[in-house]
């Protein structure tokens, strides 16, 4: 290997090291990391019903499927693909 490319690749991993040596001091990364580890036990295991509600679980209001602009622009989607469009909702009355 030539002298250029063994500095090269010296200096390469060691910035490599010192990138993740950062991510791994940032509190944030931990966070992240954690908060995707509580999901996938809570998907695999449930959840625990010991535990106190999380922050915002109390006052969430409960998701209800299938409802929502992106269903209603899937929809649409659909039916123009079909070569069905729907009807646009009446506008107000006319005087």
């Amino acid at each position: 290997m030539a002298p250029w490319a063994r500095l090269f690749w010296f200096l390469y991993t060691r910035f490599e090291d010192q990138i993740v040596a950062s991510i791994l001091r940032s509190p944030r990364f931990h966070h992240g990391v954690r908060r995707i580890h509580r999901t996938v036990e809570d998907l695999r295991h449930g959840r625990n019903p010991n535990e106190p509600l999380r922050q915002g679980e109390a006052t969430a209001e409960p998701k209800v499927e299938g409802h929502g602009f992106f269903k209603y622009f899937i929809d649409e989607l659909r039916n123009q693909a079909r070569g069905k469009p729907t009807e646009p909702p009446p506008g107000p009355p006319k005087k």
